[in-house]
C-alpha cells in the first residue's frame, strides 16, 4: 500500500475544511494538528488528481483532538504533533497502524519591535516584555516543548509572569502576529509562514524532547487505508 505522506515533501505548514462533500464519492475524515494545515491541504490537492474522494478535516491542538476522537468524533486518521498524544490514544481506543512521518523545530518568534532585545532564547532573562505567547502546555504539543526547553534552560521562572496561553500554535503565531504579545514559541514551519513576525533563534539544541510528527489510521475504511 503506498504511503502518500512519505511519498510527498511534506512541509509543514494550514489548509481550509472540507466542505461541499459529493455524497457519490467515499469521505476521508482526518483530525490533523492546526501546524499540519497547509500540508494537509497540498496532500488534498495531489491526492484528488488520481482519486476521486473528499476529505472532512478538522483542525486544533493534538490533545484536544484526542480527546474528540475517544469521545466520538468521526475520525479515520489523526496526524498528531506528539508521539505522546498517539500513544495515549492507543491505550484508549484501537489503533489500526501508526508511523512517524517528519520532524520539526521550536522557535522563538517577535514582533518587529522589541527584535533589538532577543538575540537568542537567553536574552529572554532579561528582555523587557509585555505578553509572551505560548501553546497551552495541558493540551498543546507546542506548549509542552517550549515549556519543557524553558525549564530545562532555567528559564521559565522569567517568562512566565508574562505569558499567555494559545489553544493551538497557530494562535500563538497569530498573537504575535498581531501584536497581541511581543513574542511567542511556535514551530519554525509556522514562523515562515508569516511575514509579520520576526525569527529570532530555534530551540537551544536538547532543550527538549524531538518533535516528531506521526500519523495514526483508526478505521478500516477503504479509501482511509488507501490514502494512508
Amino acid at each position: 500500500m503506498e504511503n502518500w505522506f512519505n511519498k510527498c515533501n511534506i512541509l509543514l505548514t494550514g489548509c481550509e475544511e472540507a466542505s461541499d462533500v459529493d455524497e457519490e464519492n467515499p469521505e476521508i475524515f482526518i483530525m490533523a494538528a492546526a501546524s499540519m494545515t497547509d500540508a494537509v491541504n497540498d496532500l488534498q490537492d495531489l491526492y484528488k488528481e488520481s482519486h476521486d474522494v473528499e476529505f472532512v478535516v478538522n483542525y486544533g491542538s493534538s490533545g484536544q483532538l484526542r480527546q474528540q476522537i475517544v469521545q466520538g468524533a468521526p475520525a479515520d486518521l489523526f496526524l498528531s504533533a506528539s508521539l505522546g498524544d498517539v500513544e495515549r490514544l492507543e491505550e484508549e481506543i484501537d489503533i489500526r497502524a501508526s508511523v512517524e512521518l517528519v520532524e520539526n523545530q521550536l522557535t522563538l518568534i517577535s514582533t518587529p519591535g522589541v527584535e533589538a532585545q532577543l538575540d537568542d532564547w537567553s536574552s529572554l532573562a532579561d528582555a523587557e516584555l509585555q505578553n509572551i505567547a505560548i501553546g497551552q502546555p495541558d493540551t498543546v504539543p507546542a506548549g509542552q516543548y517550549t515549556m519543557e526547553a524553558l525549564e530545562n534552560e532555567g528559564l521559565w521562572s522569567a517568562v512566565e509572569p508574562s505569558a499567555v496561553y494559545g489553544s493551538d500554535v497557530r494562535q500563538v503565531l497569530t498573537y504575535v502576529e498581531t501584536g497581541n504579545a511581543d513574542a511567542g514559541f511556535v514551530y519554525h514551519t509556522d514562523a515562515l509562514t508569516s511575514e509579520d513576525v520576526v525569527i529570532i533563534d530555534h530551540a537551544p539544541e536538547g532543550s527538549h524532547s524531538p518533535i516528531v510528527y506521526p500519523i495514526a489510521q483508526l478505521t478500516d475504511e477503504e479509501a482511509a487505508q488507501d490514502f494512508f
